[in-house]
């Protein structure tokens, strides 16, 4: 039987797959859900000092993983492994970015000044573009601000950050080269990453079909690694908050490793 109807991924017959799903990894998904409460609790009613770039960047920082994290779980419980993957990849980018800052002392001013890299980047394309669209924004922008914006990062020695070094510096470098770099399949829609949607006969050696529905092939491995990084994520957090969550945060990780063993067995 169909695990969906017309309504697809958002009601109808996929809420019961959904329930038979949530039963089957109830200890899991309460061991995630729990782990959301405490980051929770963590931010509600957090003084932030705006005057200090570290706290503020640090504090958004943790709005971002906590709604990614959610995002990537309610993908993973409605069984859409893709849109798993490619909120997974957004995830680890900004794990990266936070575990960089705390490691590395001097990555902040460079990870804030990646703000006039972008502005550069976005002002360049809209300039040297013919779109016809885009011809009120090209004389909005004039040659001035494109020069001021190179001469700050001329004058500051601004050098564009790739996320590969941002993973050496938070070193995470391992996770980049394995985890992040099979995401990053489903973020491009390689087709290496579509296969997923074909029924492929190993014997046969022939495609029989396609597969289009939800499915739990990784759900141990994706909410495993995803409460590993969050629990991770809010100690390291409140430890720049000046808080010790590390007994609390090793009692969430002994919890998901013991469901990514399971996912290996």
């Amino acid at each position: 039987m169909n695990r969906i109807d017309e309504d697809g991924f958002l009601e109808g017959r996929i809420c019961s797959w959904i329930a038979d799903h949530r039963a089957q990894h109830a200890t899991l998904f309460t061991a995630i859900r729990e782990l959301n409460r405490e980051c929770h609790r963590f931010l509600d009613g957090r003084a932030v000092d705006v005057t200090s770039e570290l706290h503020t960047t640090t504090a958004a920082l943790c709005a971002r993983l906590l709604e990614l994290f959610q995002g990537l779980f309610i993908a993973v419980e409605h069984g859409m492994m893709s849109v798993g993957s490619i909120a997974f990849r957004a995830y680890l980018e900004a794990y990266f970015c936070l575990r960089a800052i705390h490691r590395d002392p001097t990555f902040l001013k460079q990870y804030l000044d990646q703000l006039h890299v972008s502005r550069k980047a976005l002002v360049n394309r809209i300039r040297h573009s013919n779109t016809p669209e885009l011809a009120a924004l090209r004389e909005a922008l004039d040659e001035k601000l494109a020069r001021d914006i190179s001469e700050t990062i001329k004058e500051q020695n601004i050098q564009r950050l790739k996320i590969e070094d941002v993973a050496r510096r938070a070193g995470l470098h391992e996770v980049y080269a394995t985890a992040y770099a099979v995401l990053s399949g489903a973020v491009h829609t390689t087709a290496w990453d579509l296969e997923s949607h074909l029924d492929y006969d190993d014997t046969e050696k022939a495609i029989q079909g396609f597969k289009y529905g939800p499915s739990d092939s990784n759900t141990e491995k994706f909410l495993g690694l995803a409460g590993m990084v969050m629990a991770d994520a809010l100690e390291t957090i409140s430890s720049i908050f000046g808080e010790d969550r590390s007994q609390a945060c090793m009692r969430f990780k002994s919890q998901f490793q013991s469901a990514l063993e399971k996912s290996s067995n």
